[in-house]
């Protein structure tokens, strides 16, 4: 991926806000592969709703406010919990 200056800057800014940035990387591959099938419900605190877009390819599923920071994606195949942990997959 070749980014622009500014385009790099909002994805740092993005990535500061999650809980794991290393996880949310995780999880970004895991879903471009297919490894939870399409994402169609996610739980996600306020610091973790706009890192959604670097996550996901298109509009983001319906959305629910939690107040843990955390993001729960239900997919299709899995879900997957991104926190401050790492990445977790249930299938």
């Amino acid at each position: 991926m070749n980014l622009g200056r500014r385009s790099f800057l909002q994805l740092a800014g993005v990535l500061a806000l999650a809980p794991s940035a290393s996880a949310a990387r995780e999880a970004r591959a895991l879903i471009r592969r297919g490894g939870v099938g399409r994402v169609v419900f996610c739980r996600a605190s306020p610091a973790t709703t706009d890192w959604l877009w670097f996550l996901l390819d298109g509009e983001p599923p319906v959305c629910e406010r939690i107040d843990r920071d955390e993001l729960v994606l239900c997919g299709t195949e899995a879900t997957l919990v991104i926190d401050g942990r790492g990445c977790r997959k249930f299938a």
